[in-house]
Formats: structure tokens, sequence, C-alpha cells
């Protein structure tokens, strides 16, 4: 018994020494840029640690129980590195060359607000025998060429990935952003604050991420945590001729102190008084701050809250014959002199803050929870002018310009066209005229004192408020399967209203529609709310329209991640539930009974199913593929058909089904990155909504509705990286697309002050391409990355097969009646606009100074659209178009309009970092 009991004892000793072996790591670190030994780096794994020598090699004693270990290397005036290794049975271990990328060739702190164009350089990679290790996965989408050339240099000629529109979701500190009524992120809430947002993970595809099911077209997540923010005290100046001249930015952040709280703050100013288009101005702020609390070992408490109040004036999409009249691409009909100063009718003024917690608990080694709730509120408002019994104060109505008068006599129009030409102001808004009219009014409502402006300056507003939480569960179950679990909650309110902000001189304003009044109705059939018996409204004062569009969304999400040597696979499931409806504030005279209160609550139910495969060939060569069925609800903004006057639905409301695909291979070596991939996604029974002027008022809108509406998304991207030398590298992105409706919808159309619904029957626009994104976009581009810390970059764009938005209404068999199908008349109402093909060329070059041991000085500049090319972005058809006028001159006065990128502009930055 002795003997058996020594032999036990002597076999737990024997087995808590081989599991807590000591082991010794060796290895040499080496600078990435020149190849020379690094002295004096930390390498710590956990409390263990020391430092490298002269030779940059070094030796560290550590306990090995049997899991992976987490090597640090940290040096001033480097990157921090980490290295994941699994100990061998070996009393040593040589960890070979171990590469620190030198901050000052660290291009990650340069952003895409900051750099234009943007390349991201590879980080150094470990070089070992890769048959050895088990072989890793597809590494971070932030270091794919393709994501890197999409998101900047093809983005300034319109570019959207894969011909998406608000189909990724985007994640704050594990918060979701993205606008439940539309859809949409409003990147402008956090503009500004580049320093402190650089901190992201990215994917533009199917494939599996730790945040949620995921969208069509991926994931972005930030993470301002303040323990995740660089260490650093860093200011900033840049000047540039694009949206804002000036641009002054100041970050400090802490890092994670001994005492567990760190701090991170930031803050920038952004202003232009005139910006590159005429008449556009910037004036922004942005403000930011995290704190971070270490609750023990395994939670941590983070406080984040940031804004960006922002005025800016907007541009105006012009026709090709206002933009010859003004002899630029760049009119802009939003401004006109105001007593010698120019003034901007359209301005955006907004300030949406958020408010995030978030809480990480490190339940076990291998299980997490990661808990956030927020909340974001403020304003979003957007101006412009409103008028009642006078004439159109537009600078670019239709019946100012040469084209209308032409119809008529063509030396009208002559001589009109020699007067804009010789006096361009007069294609202006003419500011004092209106403060004229107003003052020169004899009319009044009503025996009310005062002067009754007839024009007058309001502001759309769309305020949001939300309160939002989502909660991920992880668990590394194995070295085979890590499991994720989610749940997701959205609640959303967003006001929109009409605020009266400038009598233009004048004493009060009514809240009537003018229409009503002209054609005879009574005064309550005219009043806008009739539960308000006052009609007057002065500055500060809502009218026109006010209600609520309210939203609601609990959704949950399981996901299994497997991981072999030669293959990796996933699958993720998801259930969610919306609720929304509208709540109107007035009651109107026109639709007295649908237009007040609380409207039914309309529910969707949707479930989203992905899954994918990943074929390890080596640890460099990959074969993939992902697979989804989605299905999600119609936008709540979307689902009313005149939510600004009443609460009916859009007929035939339901969800829309998505079925995608994708699969490719990718290469990831040392000196060469490369990636093709085939994408298809079909997605049914969406909605298409033109919201628009009725002629001669922007007060009264009239919707186009498209129901049924099918389209298909296929297509190819390449990307290549290939180092040509260890200083010279090229860089290549493509995608090659079609973009295009698969189906015939139903036309619907609402003028909205009245409710009548007209039928419009079949929309011919099958195999219309879909519009605002080149279906054709290409960058190729060489970079230069010198031993003395600096770098150049050029970069070669190409654009083709980008189409305007098109009008439905040109597209029904009324438009064509009696027309031969194929002639020339038939193909210039039917045919949808395409716009050039061009080319465009990108420099940036980049330079660092290192002052002393912590401090570094960078200058960076760059030059976009070298060659001034003229580059159509996008733009639309006026819903309008008289074919009686057309046919019998061959004029059309509602011409299409166009948004054009930049042309030749720059920017040059200087930033301090100690």
């Amino acid at each position: 018994m002795k003997r058996i009991y020594a032999t036990l004892l002597f076999t737990l000793l024997f087995s808590a020494y081989a599991i807590s072996q000591v082991i010794t790591l060796k290895g040499q670190v080496l600078d990435a840029n020149s190849g020379l030994a690094v002295e004096a780096v930390e390498v710590t794994v956990g409390a263990a640690v020391t430092y490298t020598a002269a030779d940059g090699s070094f030796e560290l004693a550590v306990k090995a129980d049997g899991q992976n270990l987490q090597v640090n290397f940290k040096a001033p005036g480097y990157r921090d590195n980490t290295l994941t290794i699994l100990p061998t049975a070996n009393k040593e271990m040589d960890l070979g060359s171990i590469l620190l990328t030198p901050e000052a060739l660290d291009l990650n702190q340069i952003t895409g607000e900051d750099r234009i164009p943007v390349i991201t350089l590879p980080e150094g990679e470990d070089e070992g025998d890769i048959e050895s290790e088990n072989i890793s996965g597809i590494l971070s989408a932030s270091r794919d060429p393709f994501i890197s050339a999409a998101a900047f240099n093809l983005s300034n000629g319109g570019f959207d990935i894969r011909g998406y529109r608000n189909e990724t979701e985007v994640f704050f500190n594990g918060m979701p952003v993205t606008n439940l009524d539309n859809d949409a992120v409003y990147w402008s809430v956090w503009g500004g604050l580049n320093d402190v947002t650089r901190n992201r993970e990215s994917t533009i595809d199917l494939s599996a991420n730790a945040y949620s099911f995921g969208g069509l077209g991926g994931v972005t997540a930030f993470d301002t945590r303040a323990s995740e923010q660089r260490k650093q005290r860093r200011f900033s100046y840049l000047f540039s001729n694009r949206s804002y001249s000036h641009r002054w930015m100041g970050t400090w952040s802490t890092g994670m102190q001994p005492s567990g709280w760190a701090f991170s703050f930031s803050g920038s100013r952004r202003l232009a008084k005139e910006g590159y288009v005429p008449g556009t101005f910037y004036d922004a702020w942005a403000w930011f701050a995290s704190v971070d609390r270490k609750l023990g070992k395994r939670h941590l408490l983070n406080l984040t809250t940031l804004g960006a109040p922002v005025r800016r004036g907007q541009q105006g999409a012009g026709t090709e014959e206002v933009n010859d009249l003004a002899g630029t691409n760049f009119y802009n009909p939003n401004w006109g002199y105001q007593q010698g100063k120019k003034r901007n009718a359209r301005v955006i003024d907004a300030h949406q803050p958020l408010v995030i917690l978030r809480h990480d608990w490190q339940m076990t080694e291998n299980a997490s929870l990661i808990t956030t709730v927020g909340t974001q509120f403020g304003r979003y408002g957007r101006s412009g002018i409103d008028w009642f019994n006078a004439p159109d104060p537009r600078a670019d109505y239709y019946r100012k310009l040469p084209s209308y008068f032409a119809l008529e006599s063509s030396a009208v129009a002559d001589e009109l066209t020699a007067l804009y030409q010789n006096n361009p102001d007069l294609l202006q808004i003419q500011w004092d005229q209106l403060y004229e009219a107003n003052a020169m009014n004899g009319q009044s409502w009503e025996d009310t004192p005062g002067i009754w402006s007839q024009y007058v300056i309001a502001n759309n507003r769309s305020d949001t408020r939300k309160i939002n939480a989502n909660t991920v569960y992880q668990n590394v179950v194995s070295d085979h399967l890590t499991l994720n679990f989610g749940v997701q909650y959205q609640n959303e309110s967003t006001h929109y209203f009409r605020e009266l902000t400038d009598l233009l001189g004048g004493d009060y304003y009514v809240n009537l529609n003018r229409f009503a009044l002209e054609e005879g109705f009574d005064i309550d059939f005219a009043k806008n709310n009739l539960n308000d018996p006052e009609v007057v409204v002065r500055e500060g004062d809502t009218y026109g329209w006010d209600y609520d569009i309210n939203a609601r969304k609990n959704g949950y999400w399981l996901q299994g991640q497997f991981s072999y040597r030669k293959i990796d696979f996933f699958a993720t499931g998801s259930f969610s539930k919306t609720t929304f409806w509208r709540e109107g504030k007035y009651r109107t005279g026109r639709f007295p009974d649908s237009s007040y209160g609380e409207s039914e609550k309309q529910e969707f139910s949707n479930v989203g199913i992905k899954g994918g495969m990943t074929f390890k060939i080596d640890g460099r060569n990959y074969l993939y593929g992902n697979l989804a069925f989605i299905t999600r609800p119609p936008n709540p903004r979307d689902a009313y058909a005149s939510p600004r006057q009443r609460d009916q639905l859009v007929p035939g409301l339901t969800n829309e089904k998505v079925y995608a695909a994708e699969g490719g291979y990718q290469l990831r070596s040392p000196s060469v990155k490369a990636r093709a991939t085939f994408f298809y996604a079909q997605i049914n029974d969406a909605l298409k909504i033109n919201r628009f002027f009725l002629p001669g008022d922007i007060s009264n809108f009239g919707t186009y509705i498209l129901t049924g509406l099918d389209r298909r998304h296929a297509g190819v991207e390449l990307a290549l990286s290939a180092k040509l030398s260890p200083t010279l590298t090229l860089n290549g992105a493509a995608s090659i697309g079609e973009y295009i409706y698969t189906s015939r919808p139903n036309g619907i159309f609402i003028q909205d002050d009245d409710g009548i619904i007209q039928d419009r029957g079949t929309i011919y626009i099958k195999n219309f391409y879909v519009p605002g994104t080149p279906q054709t976009a290409a960058s190729l581009g060489l970079d230069y990355r010198s031993p003395n810390y600096w770098s150049a970059s050029i970069t070669v764009n190409f654009f083709d097969r980008n189409y305007i938005d098109f009008s439905p209404e040109r597209r029904t068999a009324d438009q064509v009646f009696g027309l031969e199908q194929g002639s020339e008349f038939y193909n210039q109402i039917v045919n949808q606009t395409r716009v050039p093909d061009r080319f465009t060329v990108d420099l940036f070059a980049y330079k660092s100074f290192r002052i002393n041991r912590n401090t570094f000085f960078y200058l960076t500049g760059g030059v976009t659209n070298l060659l001034n090319a003229e580059v159509i972005t996008g733009g639309y058809e006026q819903l309008r178009f008289e074919r009686q006028d057309v046919e019998r001159t061959g004029l059309n006065v509602f011409g299409p309009r166009y948004f054009y990128a930049y042309g030749t502009n720059f920017f040059v930055m200087g930033a301090v970092r100690f």
C-alpha cells in the first residue's frame, strides 16, 4: 500500500512539474525598416520581464502550464508587438527574429480624413517555417489593400463597395449606432475625432465577426476605450482647400495606470470661411472624453462621451445649362449676396452626442461577457427658403433660365444667356430682393399687426433620441470551437418638424397650406394644425409638420466558429423583431382623422442564416466561401406614403429578402498579398422612395413609390500588394461589377397635400443599373518607403459605368405611347443616363522626425485629382418631364442634375506627439 501511495504521489508531483515547467524564451528584436538590432526593448510574459541587449537578443524564463503565452514587446519609438505562442516540451524556445515597426513609419496614425489618398502599409511579419505550426486563419481585413483603396482612393469617384449603401452594421464600443428609421449611419457624429477613432475592425463581407450577425456589407466596430488608446499627447494642424481650410486637433491619453485608471481626451476645431465649392462654409467643433476603471483582475468599466457640433453650408447639384452659364461645374444655387456678403440658404446645423457605458467581464480564462448601454440625442437641421404668396426665389428655377424662354423665342433666350454670362451674380439668390419684398408687402393676416413675411428661412429638423443596449458572450470552448451569443435592444424616436428660424425682416408667418387657400377651401381645411386655433407663427415656432417616427428592435444571434489545421468554418443564426409607428403632433385640416396621435403599430419578424468555410492550403494560400439568407423589415421612414401629413402605409409593405454568396482566393506572404473574390447578392421586395419638391414650391412634397423592386449585385474584387524591393511596394485594387434591377416594379404617385393616390402601373426599369456608383473602378499605385523615415506614393484611379438616378415616370407606358420602340426619341426618353469614364491621379508624401526619445514630429501632404479631371460622382433626373415640349423643340427644361468630385485639391498637416 505504501508503494502505491508513493507511486501516486510521484505521479502527481511529476504531473504538476510537467504542467508548470519553466522554459526559457530566446530571440532577437530587429527594426522592421532597417533590420538593425533594437536595444532596451521591454519583453514581458505576465509578471516576468526582461530587456534586450545591445545586439537585440533576450532570454526570459517563464512558467509554462500548457496554455498559450502572450509575449509582449515594447520600446520607445516603436509600435507594440505581441506574439502568441504554444510552449513545446523543450526547455528552450527560440522565437527567432521579432520585428518592431518604427512609429516614425506608422502610417496607421494617418487617417482617411488626414491622408488623401491613404494606402495602408503592411506590418512586418515573422518569417518562419509555415508548416511547423498550426496554420492561422485569414488575417485582419484592415490590412486588405482593396479596403484601403476603396475607402480612400476610389471613394473620391463615388465608389461604393459592391454597390452597397447602408448595408454595413456599425458599432461604437459595442453599441449599435445604425439608425433604425433609415438604416443610415451618420459618420459626422464623430467627425474631427481622428486621433481617438483609429482603433477599429472592419469587414466588407459575410464572414463571422465577434460583434453581431453582421450586415450584407459587413461590420465596422470602433473601440475608443481609454485603456485601448495609444499613450500620448498629440497636437496637429491641417490646412487644405477642401470642405474646410483649417483643422486644429489635440489629444491626451494616459493608457492604463498602475492605479487601475485610464483617461483619454480629445478635441478639434474645423473651419472654412468658404470651402472648395463657392458659397459653402464649415464651422465645426468636436470633443471626446473616455474613462476606464479596472475593477479587480476580471472587470473593466468604461464611460465614453463624444460630440461634434457642426454648421456647414451645402452645395447643390446643377444642370448642364446652369453650369455652362456659370462657367463652372461647381455652380451652387444655394447662396447669394446679402449686403455684399455671401449667404447660404441651405445650412446643416447638427449636434448629436453619444454617451456609452461599457462593462468587460473576463468570467474565466476562456469566457467573457461584454455589455454596452448607451444613448444618443441632440439636433439635426437642414434649412431652406420657404415662401407663401410670392414668386419662386430659387436662383436656378426653370422659368428663369434661357431654355424655358427658348421654347417660344430663341432671340429672348440668347439675350438672357448673354445677361447671365456677363452678370453671373444674377444666377444666385437675390437676398436683398427678398428682404425688400417682405418690407413692401401690404398684406396682413386677419389684421395681425406687423409685417407678414412672404419669404422666410425654415429649418427642417429630424432630432433623434436613442437608447441602445448590446451584450455579447464569448466562450473559447476548445482549440477548435468558439461560441458567441448576443442580444441587442434598440429604442429610437425621431422627431420630424419644421422650425421658423428667420423672418427676413418681417414680423410673422402663417401655419397654413397655401395651395388649399388658392383652391378655395375654407380656413380649417388649410390649417396645418387644427388643435391650435392660432395660425400666426414667429421665429422659433414650429409649423408645417410635426410628428415622430418611433421604432424598437430586439435581436438575438448565435455563432459557432470551428478551427482545424486545414479548415475553418462557421455558422451563424439570428432572429429579430422590429416594431414601428408614427405619432402625429398636428391634426391637419386635410387629413384630420389620420394625422394626429399614435398610429397602429407595425411589427416585422426577421431571420438570418449564414455560414462559411476557409480551406487553408498552407499558411499563405487560402480558399474561402460564404453563403447567407437574410430577411429585413422595411425602413420606417419609407413605410408611410406621406409621413408629414398622415399615417397611411405604403401598399403591400413586406420584408426584404436577401440571398447572398461569395468566394475566392487569398494569398498572404511576406512579399505579396493578393485577393480575388467573387460576390453575388439578390435583394427582393425592396422599396424605392423619390421625395421631391413640387414645381415652384419647396414646402409641398410629392412622393413616387416603387414597390416590388428587386436588384442584383454581382461581380469580382481584385487586390494586390507586392513588395518590388525592400523600399518599393506596388498596390492595386479593382472591382468589376454588375449592379442591376431585376424586376419591373409597380409605381404609385402621391401628392402630399391632397392625398390623391395615382397608380402609375408598371415601371419599365428591368436591367437598369443601380445608380450612384461606378460599376467598374480600379486603383494602381506605387509606394516608396525610405530608410530615412519618409515615404511617398502615387496612385492612378479609373472609374467607369456610373449611372445617375432615374425618374420612374419616364419609364411608364404613358410617356412613350405612340412612339416606335427603338426610335431616337423613344431612346432619349427611356434610356438611362451614363456619365463619362475618367482617370484621376493622387499623390501623397510623409516625413517623420524623431526629436528625442519620446517626441516625434510628423509632416504629411497629399494632392487628390492632380490632373483636375472632371469626374461626375452622381446625379439624378428631375421627376418632371414635359414630353410635348421636348418633342416639339428638342429642349428639356427639366434636365438632369449632376454632382462633381472636387478638382485638384490638397492638404498639408503637421503633428507633434510626445
